[in-house]
């Protein structure tokens, strides 16, 4: 099961929640106007300090190069501080925490640790009640269980009689893990498309570097477009690694259990376990993506060949195997005149992606 958790932790840990300037975890990340995300501190070392009355300071983004001016009349701090902190990146950070956590914590809350029995205090809990599924104490059985509907055995017994349920549960929790694997497979294959995407459009603005600045504002553009579903996908498959932590969580504990000789824990846990795999599975049913693994793929018109003569826009960014709200009108990649100095519109706010 450690190969399971390293493997989508890991994924999304280094894909989405690293900061691309110190390659670090994410410290209250601020996204800036490009829609880039960096740590706070990080981004005050992105500030270049004008000299006295040589104009303002300025900030220049790493990644796309895109450059924002600092007002005269507002301070470093209060810039960098009133910039929006990026929810999505925190609430990822959240998810994550929990697979962190001490199993001790885990196991503390769900078992109760007290083996004296309630009823009779000071004598153990060694037997289990089948028709009450409950733990008793023999005193429990001559004054609570006597009837004949009650069938009580001791611990060992209930165990070895329920061990073919405890069996069922693992190798289905196992199956459920095997079928999230597979769809973190998904997730991988997207973030290898989504970075030969990036790759194709750098590639483009390379040999388009000399021509007309609007081409560079189209480009920005198809960044943007690339961030924008990249962000829609993340926060669509947030509740996914939400799902498969707790059956890690849920398989690691009752695994723990199977192994140990804590009959009474094990016993106990099971019905809970049994009711959270149920819950587990459904949400896995409602959020498994189509059978088609979703990617991007950066499209290149045929019209780039006469793009200086005709200025036609250069390309677009879709995502394929999930559905998106990118509307099909690409008019917002088109440029209106040879002359006109307004960039065309940004699609979208995002997710931090690497260059």
């Amino acid at each position: 099961m450690a190969a399971h958790s390293v493997t989508v932790v890991r994924s999304l840990t280094d894909e989405y929640l690293t900061c691309r300037i110190c390659l670090q975890a994410f410290d209250r990340p601020r996204r800036i106007s490009c829609q880039h995300s960096f740590c706070t501190d990080c981004i005050r070392q992105l500030v270049t300090k004008s000299p006295a009355n040589r104009g303002p300071d300025k900030l220049l983004c790493p990644l796309c190069r895109s450059e924002v001016l600092i007002p005269a009349d507002v301070s470093l701090d209060d810039f960098v501080c009133n910039l929006p902190i990026d929810s999505l990146i925190v609430d990822l950070q959240t998810t994550l925490s929990r697979h962190n956590r001490n199993p001790e914590i885990s196991r503390t809350a769900n078992v109760n640790s007290n083996d004296s029995c309630k009823a009779h205090p000071g004598r153990q809990l060694g037997h289990y009640c089948f028709h009450h599924a409950q733990l008793i104490c023999a005193k429990c059985i001559d004054d609570f269980h006597h009837e004949p509907h009650c069938r009580c055995r001791s611990l060992i017994e209930a165990r070895r009689e329920l061990q073919p349920r405890v069996d069922r549960v693992l190798q289905r929790l196992h199956s459920e893990l095997n079928e999230a694997e597979l769809e973190a497979a998904n997730d991988r294959s997207f973030g290898n498309s989504k970075q030969k995407t990036l790759d194709d459009i750098t590639n483009l603005e390379q040999r388009l570097e000399k021509i007309f600045e609007s081409c560079r504002r189209q480009i920005s553009v198809l960044r943007s477009d690339v961030e924008r579903l990249n962000r829609e996908y993340i926060l669509n498959r947030k509740d996914f690694f939400t799902v498969v932590h707790s059956l890690l969580e849920s398989t690691s504990h009752l695994e723990s259990l199977k192994q140990g000789n804590d009959n009474k824990h094990l016993i106990e846990l099971l019905p809970s376990v049994e009711g959270q795999l149920s819950n587990s599975i459904q949400r896995l049913r409602d959020l498994k993506t189509n059978d088609k693994a979703a990617s991007l793929a950066f499209t290149l018109y045929d019209e780039v060949s006469e793009f200086i003569r005709r200025f036609s826009a250069l390309g677009f960014i879709e995502l394929q195997g999930v559905p998106s709200d990118l509307s099909a009108d690409l008019s917002h990649l088109q440029l209106i005149t040879v002359n006109s100095d307004a960039p065309p519109l940004s699609l979208s706010h995002i997710l931090n992606r690497r260059n």
